[in-house]
């Protein structure tokens, strides 16, 4: 093994001039221990022998799985692996599978190499030796193993690759991936490394399939919504566990399966924010049509009914506070030092969060959803890097008197911002907010306290 190692370090340093060369860096493909796992090179990945800095704006690696984050034991899947990148034309990769328990020294199931056209596949060890039929031996670091490119890369960036679980429940696993999507031109960059990982919990049998109760405008409860905006799905044996996407957002990319738990929007998929067995929350996702559209949930492969949500271009809604019943309108106002203050009845929140009304001449930020069509358009499955501003700003009164609008646009994936002036002569205590885009009015009751 010693023998081995040393010819493969030194077919590296032959290497070394040719740029090209560097996307696989071996020609038998990369060493063990280069993705992101506790025990790997957590933070660094590839980039210990590829200059860069790891995840570089521009591109990305994400994996689908067929069954969402949760696998059968026993049962055999295929990941698809896909690399985005503008400059390249090369692509390798390697991953890892570690129970989640241990992920420095517990693999997780077997990876099987697949023939696929534009690249080729090997399992190595530890001990830089090609995995056995009965995968890694335990004597080398317990069996973990890696799947990756070997001998060349590969010419596509949609890369499948086979994992069979652990034969019985072992807990959540831990999937790690680091990829390299280089140029072929020589005069480029060598190329970039990103990188992601996953968790995996088990299936969980669902005796009793998921029935949807109400789909609704997440901020008013109107039976109605806007693509792009929150929408909120009400029922029994959604889920079958309480699971936020805090955790699950991979690369910038929102996941469209939590817990199990996955929602199609007129047949499209939508990214999930929240789920539970009698909830799930999500983004609607972008859609051209209007009208009755049908919403389906679908739990660890089981469907729903069918359900229907009419679809609008604009369905404002204003979000409020749960304290007060939902009488208060979600609003702040801006600080010096960068900072905000809750705008609500004092003690609305208690010591918890310090509240106030807000006076004439100040700008009031309310929060919002479905307030129609923004420039450049949102897209619901990524993470917002940017304010898009809307194409029509909305009227908004406040007690009666019209506010004049400063600003409305999307500031988070979702989430509408509009910021208005509180006009003057406005009476002490509630008020009363209205909004209205290209015709369509927020139907709720919300209030602003004013003083």
């Amino acid at each position: 093994m010693q023998r081995q190692l040393k010819i493969r370090v030194a077919q590296f340093a032959a290497l070394g001039a040719a740029a090209p060369v560097l996307l696989w860096a071996y020609s038998y493909g990369p060493l063990p221990f280069y993705t992101t796992a506790p025990g790997d090179k957590p933070g660094i990945a590839c980039t210990a022998c590829h200059p860069g800095p790891l995840n570089p704006p521009g591109g990305s690696v994400a994996v689908n799985f067929p069954g969402g984050l949760s696998y059968t034991p026993g049962k055999t899947q295929t990941f698809t692996i896909q690399i985005s990148d503008s400059q390249a034309t090369l692509y390798g990769f390697e991953m890892t599978a570690r129970l989640d328990s241990n992920p420095t020294a517990a693999q997780a199931g077997s990876f099987t190499p697949l023939a696929q056209n534009g690249g080729l596949q090997q399992v190595i060890c530890s001990k830089y030796d090609q995995a056995g039929t009965q995968g890694c031996p335990p004597s080398e670091d317990n069996g973990i193993e890696w799947i990756e490119h070997s001998q060349q890369p590969f010419t596509t960036n949609t890369i499948q690759v086979q994992w069979t679980p652990p034969a019985t429940n072992q807990g959540n696993v831990h999937i790690y991936i680091a990829a390299n999507a280089a140029p072929s031109n020589p005069g480029l960059p060598i190329g970039h490394i990103y990188a992601a990982d996953y968790v995996l919990s088990p299936a969980v049998s669902n005796p009793k399939p998921p029935s949807i109760a109400g789909v609704v405008n997440a901020a008013s409860f109107a039976q109605s919504a806007q693509a792009g905006s929150f929408v909120s799905i009400f029922g029994s044996n959604l889920a079958t566990k309480t699971m936020t996407w805090d955790g699950a957002i991979a690369n910038g990319i929102f996941p469209t399966m939590l817990a199990g738990a996955s929602v199609t929007i007129d047949g499209k998929p939508a990214p999930v924010n929240f789920v539970s067995p009698g909830q799930i929350n999500v983004l609607a996702p972008a859609d051209s049509n209007t009208g009755p559209v049908a919403v389906v949930v679908t739990t660890n492969g089981t469907p729903s009914n069918s359900f229907s949500l009419k679809l609008q271009s604009e369905s404002p809604a204003f979000f409020t506070y749960s304290p007060g019943n939902g009488k208060y309108i979600a609003a702040q106002i801006g600080l010096p030092g960068n900072k905000t203050l809750t705008l609500a009845p004092k003690g609305l929140f208690g010591s918890a969060v310090p509240s106030q009304p807000i006076q004439a001449g100040q700008v009031a930020v309310l929060y919002g959803t479905g307030f129609g069509p923004t420039t450049p358009i949102e897209d619901p499955t990524r993470v917002l890097s940017s304010a898009l501003p809307c194409i029509s700003n909305p009227a908004v009164t406040i007690g009666n008197a019209q506010a004049p609008v400063q600003f409305c646009g999307i500031t988070e994936t979702g989430l509408y911002q509009i910021n208005v002036v509180v006009p003057s002569g406005l009476p002490g205590g509630d008020n009363a907010v209205t909004a209205t885009v290209n015709g369509v009015s927020t139907t709720q009751k919300v209030f602003l306290p004013v003083q």
